[in-house]
């Protein structure tokens, strides 16, 4: 199973839920960028509530994961309106000013 844009899934070894941020293109090679969510974090400009937990998308720790190294279960899809949301914070992480 491809993940895609938007799915929140469980990684094996790893102890945080992920949200994929990556565009489904690149999510095709069973690769993929991902944010955490976390509840030992505070709210801020970076730290993004959602409505699938009530843990934080921790959007400035962004991973590069390989999928065909782990196992991993598909736990939900974020919806569109907050996907916009996340993607738009994570490539405002790399605007230059």
């Amino acid at each position: 199973m491809v993940v895609k844009q938007g799915d929140i899934i469980k990684v094996e070894g790893i102890g945080v839920k992920l949200l994929v941020v990556s565009q489904n293109l690149i999510n095709e090679n069973e690769v993929c960028i991902v944010v955490p969510l976390s509840s030992k974090f505070r709210e801020s400009a970076t730290h993004i509530r959602n409505s699938f937990s009530k843990e934080l998308l921790i959007t400035e720790q962004l991973r590069y994961l390989d999928l065909t190294a782990r196992f991993y279960k598909h736990l939900g899809t974020l919806s569109v309106n907050e996907m916009v949301n996340v993607v738009d914070v994570v490539q405002g992480l790399f605007d230059y000013y």
